[in-house]
């Protein structure tokens, strides 16, 4: 890295146009319904370092857009944020990708289309040009939008470099590209249902998931996050093994990509996976009420207040031991 240059987060995966159909009243398939449509930037990658630009942090993102309207409207809103957005690259030919969900009146997905064809047209010239910033990073964060040749690339020359790569799994479908690849990432957070899905196992206890979580250690991740819903959250790595209380604002679509942002705004401040957590679910829970600038005083506030309240636990359990 050249003498004076500051480091950032670069994310790199998919950017698209989120269009959401609520119904208003309860949803009734093959009919119309009466609702409110409305439009969001989304993709996970874009929705994690617009969250980590509203924190005020460093961030770059590297993503493919259309030459049209769509493209230019989501360069826009995520530069807003502070997001360094000259790695979004334009893609003669190609519709920027849109994301259509149909929720019912409480929220519900009731179906979707993702037209993401746009994220295969990843080029290796493409590929260099992210490859070659890799020493002014700090970290990189992928998600499972990308091409697999892409993530595969990106990993290795990010460990290479010594950097830490943070993976998103994204879905249940694009899960499974991971199989087999994750070798020297250093943490892979996603829901219960895509970890079934990257590991090939049914998960059906808290038995399930750590033994899940602990062969993925075992492969080659050095901290594994998996979000249970309900059930809440399993953390481990090679010295800790700990469950979190669910907590009180839903860790999935959006929140889910600001608890990941919450977690790697962590990773200079603290080892502690129940503390890097506490800071994912405060920003989760925050990204829920509002959107803009975060309130760094606020943000800290709760995530001190997440993990106190876990700290009280793991003592209290401590104590309770034979």
């Amino acid at each position: 890295m050249l003498e004076g240059m500051k480091e950032y987060w670069m994310c790199v995966g998919g950017a698209n146009v989120d269009v959401q159909g609520v119904t208003s009243a309860r949803l009734l398939p093959g009919t119309s319904n009466p609702g409110i449509v409305h439009q969001a930037a989304g993709g996970v990658a874009r929705n994690v370092a617009e969250n980590l630009g509203w924190l005020g942090e460093e961030v770059h993102l590297y993503a493919l857009v259309g030459e049209d309207a769509d493209g230019e409207w989501l360069r826009q809103i995520t530069a807003d944020s502070g997001v360094a957005t000259h790695g979004m690259m334009r893609v003669s030919g190609k519709s920027t990708g849109r994301y259509l969900a149909i929720r019912d009146l409480d929220g519900e997905l009731y179906t979707a289309v993702a037209d993401m064809a746009i994220n295969e047209a990843w080029t290796d010239a493409m590929v260099r040009d992210v490859i070659k910033r890799l020493p002014q990073v700090t970290g990189v964060f992928l998600d499972a939008n990308l091409p697999v040749h892409v993530m595969e690339a990106l990993l290795e020359e990010a460990n290479r470099k010594g950097k830490k790569v943070i993976a998103d799994p994204v879905s249940v479908k694009k899960a499974k590209k991971w199989r087999g690849r994750l070798e020297g990432m250093f943490s892979l957070v996603g829901s219960i249902d895509e970890m079934e899905a990257l590991s090939g196992q049914s998960l059906h206890s808290y038995n399930d998931v750590e033994k899940c979580a602990h062969a993925l250690v075992v492969g080659g991740v050095t901290q594994v996050m998996v979000i249970c819903g309900e059930a809440g959250l399993y953390l481990c790595n090679e010295r800790e093994s700990l469950w979190l209380p669910a907590p009180t604002t839903q860790i999935r679509e959006m929140a889910g990509d600001a608890f990941v942002a919450g977690v790697i705004f962590a990773q200079d401040k603290t080892s502690f996976l129940f503390e890097q957590a506490a800071y994912g679910i405060a920003l989760a829970e925050m990204s829920i009420q509002k959107k803009g600038k975060v309130d760094l005083n606020e943000f800290l506030l709760r995530k001190e207040f997440f993990a106190s309240k876990q700290n009280q636990i793991m003592n209290r359990d401590s104590e309770g031991a034979v």
